[in-house]
C-alpha cells in the first residue's frame, strides 16, 4: 500500500488487503525480534547496574563511618519530649530493620535502650511482648533509665494463655532496674509496683511523675534522694493530699512541681516545705475564698521561684479573688516572672478585686501576667496594670463578663482595657498582647486602630496582638481588613483577629505502643 493513502479514507481493493496483510505478518516478526533485544538488552543493563551499585556501596560514606559516630546519629534519633515506644516504625526498634550492621550497632549501644514507655494494656497480653520489655532493659546495660509506665484495664489470664502471677513477676522485672531509674512516671502507681520498691532507692533520679491515687506513699523510700529536682503529682481529688504529705521527699531540694486537684491554703502549705522552688504548675480546685490559710501562717519565702502557673483554665477551677489575695500575702517570690492562676468573679466581693496589685508590689520583676477581667473591676484593673512595669506579656480571658454596678464598683471590659494600656504609664515593656474570647470590646474600629497607634509609638513597641471574637465573622472581618493587617505586619506588629471555632473531639483508639502518652508528642 502506498504511503500516501495511509492516512486517507481510501478503501483498498481485495488484492491490495491480501498484500498488506502479508506485511503486517512480516513487521510484526520484525517487531517480535526487536522486542527480544530489547528484552535482552535491558536484562544487561540491570545487570551492569547492579554491579556499579553494590561497588559504591562498598565505598558508601555511611558504610565507611565509624561505629561511634553512627551510635551518635541514632541516638539522635530518639524521641526528646517522651520515652522511646515499643514500635518498629520508630528508634530504636526501626534502626535494627535497615541492616545486619545497623542491627549490629543499635542493640550494642546501651543509650539507645535508656527509655522506655510501658502500657500494660498493650504489653501483658502477648508473652513476646513481655520478654522483649526484660530484653530492652537489658539492653540498657548500666545507664540511667526513663520509664513511664501506663495501667489499664485488667488481662483475662486464662483466655490470653497466660499464668494469673505474669503481672506480678512483669511489674517485678520493671523494679530490678529501679536502681537506675533517672525519670520515672506512673499512671497510676500500682499497689504491687508500690511494695516492689519497699527498700530501694535510686540516688539517680531527678524526676517523678504520678496520676491517679498513690497506694501506699510510705513505701516509696526510692523517692528520699536528694538529686530527685522536679515531681508531678496529678491527682484525682483533694483528698489525696495527706497522702502526698507522707511521701518521703525532700521537699526542701525540689526545683520544679506540678499538682493537681489541690486547695489554695493547701498550696500554701507545700510552698512552706519547697524554699527551692524555680517553677510551680497547679490545677486548683473550685475556691470560693471560704478556705482561707491558717491564721498566723508564717510568710513562706520562695528567693528562686520563677513561675506560678495553672494548668487549666476552666471554670471548674477559678480561684476566688479572695483566696488569691490571701495567698499572696503569705508568699514572697521576688523573682516571679511568670503568672497565671484562673481567678473567678468578684461581683459580691468587689473590694478583692486589688489582690493582683499587691503581687506587683511584692513581684516586681514580673514579665508574663494573665489576667481574668470578671476578677477585676473598672477601678482595679488601671491600678493592677500599673503595678506591673516590668510586664512584656499580657494574656486577658474576657470569658464570663457583665456589666454591673455595686458598691460603687463597675465591671471590667476589653474596652476599658485598651483605655488604660494607651496611656504612656501604663506597662511601658509590653510588647505581646493576647485576649481571649472578647465579647466585651466596644465595636469600635477607631479606638482599636488609636490603641494599635499609641503602643507602636512607644520606645517598646506593640510586636504581638491577638484577640479572639465571640463575635460572628463578619464582624471581625469588618473590624480590620486584610490590607489594613498586612500594613501593620510591614511596621513589625505580628496582629491576629480571628473569630472562636469549635474543635471536635477525635475518635478512641485502641492500646497500642503509644497509649498514654500525649496526643502531640505521638
Amino acid at each position: 500500500m502506498e504511503s500516501v493513502r495511509l492516512t486517507t479514507n481510501y478503501i483498498p481493493s481485495d488484492e491490495e488487503i491480501k498484500d498488506i496483510r502479508l506485511d503486517i505478518l512480516s513487521r510484526s516478526e520484525e517487531l517480535a525480534r526487536l522486542d527480544e533485544r530489547i528484552r535482552n538488552l535491558s536484562a544487561e543493563r540491570d545487570e551492569i547496574q547492579a554491579y556499579i551499585d553494590s561497588q559504591k556501596a562498598l565505598i558508601s560514606h555511611p558504610r565507611r563511618l565509624p561505629a561511634d559516630i553512627v551510635q551518635e546519629i541514632f541516638i539522635a534519633c530518639l524521641p526528646t519530649t517522651r520515652n522511646a515506644v515499643m514500635s518498629t516504625k520508630e528508634a530504636p526498634l526501626l534502626l535494627c530493620r535497615i541492616c545486619s550492621a545497623w542491627r549490629t550497632i543499635a542493640l550494642s549501644t546501651p543509650r539507645l535502650w535508656a527509655s522506655l514507655h510501658v502500657p500494660f494494656d498493650f504489653v501483658l497480653p502477648k508473652e513476646s511482648r513481655i520478654s522483649a520489655v526484660a530484653q530492652w532493659l537489658q539492653r540498657s546495660a548500666a545507664c540511667p533509665i526513663s520509664i513511664s509506665v501506663r495501667d489499664g484495664p485488667s488481662w483475662d489470664w486464662e483466655s490470653g494463655g497466660l499464668p494469673t502471677t505474669a503481672r506480678k513477676d512483669f511489674t517485678k522485672s520493671i523494679c530490678t532496674v529501679a536502681n537506675r531509674w533517672r525519670h520515672a512516671k506512673f499512671d497510676p502507681m500500682l499497689i504491687e509496683m508500690a511494695h516492689e520498691l519497699r527498700g530501694i532507692k535510686s540516688s539517680l533520679l531527678e524526676s517523678v511523675e504520678f496520676s491517679g491515687n498513690i497506694p501506699t506513699p510510705t513505701d516509696l523510700q526510692f523517692l528520699q534522694v536528694p538529686s530527685l529536682r522536679a515531681v508531678t503529682l496529678r491527682l484525682d481529688d483533694s483528698k489525696t493530699l495527706n497522702a502526698v504529705l507522707m511521701m518521703p521527699l525532700m521537699w526542701n531540694r525540689l526545683q520544679h512541681l506540678t499538682i493537681t486537684e489541690i486547695s489554695f491554703s493547701h498550696v500554701t502549705t507545700l510552698l512552706g516545705l519547697c524554699s527551692q522552688l524555680i517553677s510551680i504548675y497547679v490545677t486548683p480546685i473550685f475556691d470560693n475564698g471560704s478556705d482561707p490559710a491558717p491564721s498566723g501562717h508564717a510568710e513562706s519565702n520562695l528567693p528562686f521561684l520563677v513561675s506560678f502557673v495553672s494548668l487549666s483554665e476552666f471554670s471548674s477551677h477559678f480561684v476566688a479573688p479572695r483566696s488569691l489575695s490571701d495567698f499572696i500575702s503569705h508568699v514572697s517570690m521576688p523573682q516571679l516572672r511568670h503568672f497565671r492562676i484562673p481567678a473567678s468573679d468578684c461581683q459580691y466581693g468587689p473590694q478583692d478585686s486589688f489582690f493582683l496589685v499587691s503581687l506587683g508590689k511584692k513581684s516586681p520583676l514580673v514579665e508574663d501576667l494573665t489576667i481574668y477581667l470578671s476578677s477585676l473591676t473598672a477601678q482595679s484593673l488601671p491600678a493592677t496594670l500599673r503595678a506591673f512595669s516590668s510586664l512584656a506579656r499580657l494574656v486577658v480571658f474576657d470569658v464570663n463578663t457583665w456589666a454591673w454596678d455595686k458598691d460603687g464598683f463597675q465591671s471590667c471590659t476589653v474596652t476599658l482595657l485598651l483605655t488604660v494600656l494607651s496611656d504612656s504609664a501604663t506597662c511601658p515593656m509590653l510588647q505581646e498582647l493576647v485576649i481571649h474570647d472578647c465579647d466585651s470590646l466596644d465595636y469600635s474600629k477607631s479606638m482599636l486602630d488609636e490603641f494599635i497607634r499609641q503602643r507602636m509609638e512607644r520606645a517598646h513597641p506593640l510586636r504581638r496582638l491577638e484577640i479572639s471574637f465571640q463575635w460572628p465573622e463578619s464582624l471581625v472581618l469588618d473590624l480590620m481588613s486584610e490590607t489594613e493587617i498586612r500594613s501593620y505586619r510591614l511596621q513589625g506588629l505580628d496582629i491576629s483577629l480571628r473569630w472562636q471555632n469549635a474543635t471536635p473531639w477525635g475518635a478512641a483508639n485502641p492500646p497500642d505502643p503509644w497509649t498514654g502518652l500525649w496526643l502531640e508528642d505521638i
